[in-house]
């Protein structure tokens, strides 16, 4: 399962079709959803967030104590 069908299917098994924001990924496996993209700092490097368009951003510099420090994004992905 690729990352664009993980988060559609995480949102579709806990009802969050339609509310927008991020679902978050590490290492292909779901954390979490955001209303919005914010905080890096609050994530570990190498995270990525998908949003229903299928844009994505992932997780950049810093550690995994201290989080990351950016989001970096990757464009669309094709799902």
């Amino acid at each position: 399962m690729d990352l664009i069908d993980a988060a559609r299917c995480w949102r579709e098994q806990n009802q969050y079709v339609g509310r927008g924001g991020v679902v978050v990924l590490y290492k292909g496996r779901v954390q979490g959803w955001v209303n919005m993209l914010r905080n890096p700092g609050n994530w570990r490097p190498g995270c990525i967030a998908v949003d229903e368009d299928g844009q994505c951003w992932t997780a950049r510099a810093g550690n995994d104590r201290d989080g990351a420090l950016i989001w970096l994004s990757n464009g669309t992905i094709a799902g």
